[in-house]
């Protein structure tokens, strides 16, 4: 399988591994490449009962590998919009382009224009090498 190494290019990271894009008042949300290092395939994605204004840290979702399973929490205070309909007979899009087209929900951010505590992708990389050194 081939993975993309193409990010999208407003995004910002948590230090959980979820990233967001936003892109006017919506919001792109998805599991970092690094987070899914090693895993092969996706089986399943358990959603969670999601309605109104969700807090960040909120768990969204649960994507289910047969190596693992990696929660994915709201990196925003914000409203949930909907799935990513691509997913649907694709879940391993997800592995397969995990900073792109792999999102895997879209929200609306509560606050716009500042993204703190979020990480610059020079901070995330920083931080994901100071894991793999330690």
């Amino acid at each position: 399988m081939k993975v993309s190494i193409i990010s999208r290019p407003r995004i910002n990271f948590t230090q959980n591994h979820e990233w967001i894009d936003c892109n006017g008042s919506v919001g792109f949300v998805g599991i970092s490449a690094y987070r899914l290092k090693g895993i092969k395939t996706i089986t399943n994605i358990k959603w969670f009962n999601i309605k109104g204004i969700i807090e960040k840290r909120t768990l969204i979702a649960e994507i289910h590998a047969a190596e693992q399973i990696i929660p994915v929490y709201a990196p925003v205070n914000c409203k949930f919009l909907g799935q990513n309909q691509q997913l649907t007979g694709n879940l391993n899009l997800i592995i397969e382009s995990p900073q792109d087209k792999g999102w895997i929900f879209f929200v609306t951010p509560m606050k716009f224009g500042s993204q703190e505590p979020l990480l610059s992708p020079e901070a995330y990389q920083r931080l994901i090498q100071t894991k793999v050194t330690i």
